[in-house]
């Protein structure tokens, strides 16, 4: 198999030859899948057409910490103007993700933030951004592959994000401590995490970077 077949195995209940890998957030040579930038996948495409190629793509809740935009201070501060900063938030992220496939990707790996008690409660999750960030992965649910990456450790709220539309879900193993199994209890499909009982294995390598990375959107309050 190459590894445009094995990841298509592995998402659609298939046989694959082996367990696919993906190096995440970096890439390296030796994956199953790579990702890219809307500048650079182009050429990719062109050069591999026998691997998978997506784009990655932050949520909304993710772009207001890049942003260093406050946005539960701001809705309740002022419902109106806070929800109007999230719907231009959505608009970047949704023009994000249409750009993706206009150059070719075969899908998108989705970061999702938010999920996780350092940046929300419950509450303000599941009331402001949950169905925020299903609506965006409900409208390309039809891609080829798509991935949903949620960060969190042991603040994570797995179960709240677990129906979220998608081809494989990938969590922090590592520093989560939630198996591949107890995950399997909230959701089917395949799972990408560091877990060797996950479907697609993420690179051991990349949960240090991926900490490493998302302290750099942490807001002050988070740090």
């Amino acid at each position: 198999m190459n590894s445009r077949e094995r990841i298509l195995a592995s998402v659609r209940g298939g046989a694959p030859d082996r367990k696919p890998v993906i190096h995440w957030p970096h890439w390296e040579e030796g994956g199953d899948i790579r990702h890219y930038n809307h500048e650079t996948i182009p050429d990719h495409i062109e050069e591999a057409p026998e691997e998978i190629s997506l784009v990655e793509i932050t949520n909304p809740f993710g772009l207001a910490l890049q942003r260093d935009i406050d946005l539960n201070a701001e809705i309740k501060l002022d419902p109106k103007v806070g929800n109007r900063i999230l719907g231009d938030l959505i608009d970047d992220v949704r023009k994000d993700i249409a750009m993706a496939f206009e150059v070719g990707a075969d899908g998108i790996i989705y970061r999702l933030y938010g999920a996780r008690s350092r940046h929300c409660t419950p509450m303000q999750y599941g009331g402001h951004y949950l169905e925020k960030d299903r609506e965006l992965l409900t409208e390309v649910q039809d891609a080829l592959v798509n991935f949903l990456f949620v960060v969190g450790e042991d603040d994570v709220y797995l179960d709240f994000v677990s129906d979220l539309p998608a081809h494989a879900f990938g969590w922090d193993y590592k520093t989560s401590k939630i198996d591949a199994g107890s995950v399997r209890a909230m959701r089917a499909g395949a799972l990408v995490s560091e877990d060797p009982n996950s479907d697609i294995l993420l690179d051991p390598g990349t949960a240090f970077l991926s900490r490493v990375l998302e302290s750099s959107l942490r807001t002050e309050e988070d740090a």
